[in-house]
């Protein structure tokens, strides 16, 4: 799936993965798959919230270069650690090396400890706010939603929550990545019952 436009200036740039067998090691997911939920904000500043595994590099960063050149990224948002979110931060920061990364206190020392990853990395704090021009993102700490580094990202003029995994389940998106454009519906609710 290409690159969707969610609400102006934001986009969807998520991908599938039906090659996986076991989400996270565990997890059967090879009937039903699994998608990856990343976004760009194309503002004033231009912004990334959540990655996505390594073995969707190519993709992810297609999806990115149909909006903006990848050097041109201001910030990237890290809502949570796992390597589906993180796994192509190594590669991103050789394409976009003055892109800053933003997380959780405990994400600055998860970075360092998972990638060492240490320059350009700032610690946002709870309720803490960022202008990007004419969209402001709020961040809010949300530990042990899933993760103890969890947090959430707020969209304040346009009402968009990125809510990393707290509202999520198994499957590969099927065409759509809006609800009430979804033929199937039911799968999607038996899947985050499962999860």
């Amino acid at each position: 799936m290409p690159a969707v436009e969610i609400k102006p200036n934001v986009y969807w740039i998520g991908m599938n993965d039906r090659t996986t067998d076991l989400f996270e090691g565990l997890w059967p997911i090879n009937k039903e798959g699994v998608s990856y939920n990343a976004y760009l904000i194309n503002d004033e500043k231009k912004i990334i919230i959540d990655l996505a595994k390594a073995l969707k590099t190519d993709e992810f960063f297609d999806h990115i270069a149909e909006i903006v050149p990848i050097p041109e990224i201001d910030y990237v948002v890290i809502n949570h650690m796992e390597p589906d979110h993180t796994g192509v931060l190594r590669t991103f920061r050789k394409m976009a090396p003055k892109a800053h990364i933003l997380g959780s206190p405990k994400t600055k020392a998860m970075l360092e400890s998972f990638y060492g990853i240490t320059e350009n990395v700032r610690a946002v704090k709870d309720g803490e706010m960022l202008s990007l021009g004419q969209m402001t993102l709020q961040f809010f700490s949300t530990p042990l939603v899933h993760w103890p580094e969890t947090m959430m990202t707020y969209e304040t003029s346009q009402r968009l929550l990125f809510s990393c995994d707290a509202f999520g389940g198994y499957g590969a998106l099927r065409g759509a990545i809006f609800d009430d454009e979804c033929e199937d519906l039911d799968f999607y609710q038996k899947e985050t019952l499962r999860y």
